[in-house]
């Protein structure tokens, strides 16, 4: 069966989600509130899957998250875009708790409260650290203040805590790269529509600016080990927590998109043996590769290295997932582009990767330099 594997994990993990998610129908889901998507992934999405389960979360593994996320992208992408960008943030954190040890509460009431985390992070941009950031961060006796914005942001309005990174200069003119954490609560977060387009608008991404938000100092974390502890090799290796995890997730979120186009095509008994033969053989490729980057997350591998075979996947899976969604959309035909609104949905909504960074473009260089 057509992603059974795949079910059989969103039903270990999220049952009462999953069952949801098959009652409905896609677009029912993408045209509908974004409200709708956040409740239901904070009551009964299970917010903590990516929490050790010391701090009271589920210890999920990284094949297992991926494999959620392909199916769940398979059955509502704007869902699937929304739990990338809470998982990706709280399985870096997670990981990164050896490096933060304080940022263990922040985990623990993730786990505890069911709490969605919104990511303020460069999230792989190119050629700087993913904690780095723009904004400006001012040290004073209350804690810090921050300023500045970030565009888009999923889960807009309706976060419960948001984290950015925060790149602080000490009035010795050191740079310190750390963690900031803000609440949805605060008068001094400000959201601004942004997100235009119809499609993967239930994800409620636009504009979260930051006016004078004083962070205590109980809520910035800032790393004393990551890189200046490191070699050459290691070096970023806190930094390249997040990214990995990123990569991973969003491939699988958007295999998922691809894999519903997919599952319609084959399900037509269209298209000659070799079309479909070579549908099935990238939705393969592509499932395996993720697994095996999976695997290296699970071996706790973050190395500079591992960054670039985490950016290397994710676009060779883009690649898969623009050939299988083309594929399919051919295979199903134009009489069901026509009558089914949801396969140009899906075709367009596949496309969305490629707009998520690190661009290729600006990896190119890296990926030269680690893999040559």
């Amino acid at each position: 069966m057509f992603l059974d594997e795949e079910r059989s994990v969103a039903f270990e993990l999220v049952p009462h989600m999953a069952s949801a998610l098959e009652a409905a129908s896609l677009l029912e889901l993408e045209r509908g509130e974004s409200h709708r998507l956040a409740n239901m992934f904070r009551t009964i999405g299970q917010p903590g899957l990516a929490v050790a389960t010391t701090l009271a979360g589920g210890g999920v593994s990284a094949v297992s998250l991926a494999q959620l996320h392909t199916w769940v992208g398979a059955h509502c992408p704007s869902l699937a875009v929304m739990m990338t960008m809470h998982h990706h943030t709280v399985a870096g954190v997670m990981a990164a708790s050896s490096f933060l040890p304080d940022i263990q509460g922040l985990l623990s009431a993730v786990a505890r409260d069911n709490l969605l985390v919104a990511s303020g992070f460069a999230e792989g941009r190119a050629h700087a650290d993913i904690l780095e950031s723009t904004m400006a961060v001012e040290k004073t006796a209350h804690g810090y203040v921050v300023n500045g914005s970030k565009k888009p942001c999923t889960m807009t309005h309706h976060f419960d805590a948001i984290t950015f990174g925060v790149n602080y200069i000490d009035p010795d003119g050191q740079t310190h790269l750390g963690i900031g954490v803000g609440f949805a609560g605060d008068s001094s977060i400000e959201r601004k529509k942004f997100w235009s387009v119809p499609h993967l608008q239930a994800a409620d991404s636009h504009e979260v600016m930051f006016n004078n938000l004083l962070v205590p100092e109980s809520m910035m974390y800032f790393s004393k080990v990551v890189d200046d502890q490191l070699d050459d090799d290691q070096q970023g290796t806190g930094n390249h927590l997040f990214a990995i995890w990123f990569q991973l997730l969003a491939s699988a979120s958007y295999l998922g998109m691809a894999s519903a186009l997919a599952r319609r095509a084959l399900s037509s008994h269209k298209g000659s043996p070799d079309d479909r033969a070579l549908l099935l053989t990238d939705l393969q490729g592509a499932t395996m590769a993720l697994r095996d980057l999976a695997v290296s997350i699970d071996e706790n591998r973050f190395l500079r290295r591992d960054l670039a075979r985490a950016q290397a996947t994710r676009f060779a899976v883009q690649e898969a997932v623009n050939r299988i969604s083309t594929r399919a959309f051919e295979i199903i035909g134009g009489m069901a582009f026509m009558s089914d609104e949801e396969v140009a949905y899906l075709l367009v909504a596949t496309r969305v990767l490629a707009f998520h960074p690190t661009s290729r473009a600006a990896s190119s260089h890296f990926l030269c330099e680690q893999l040559s």
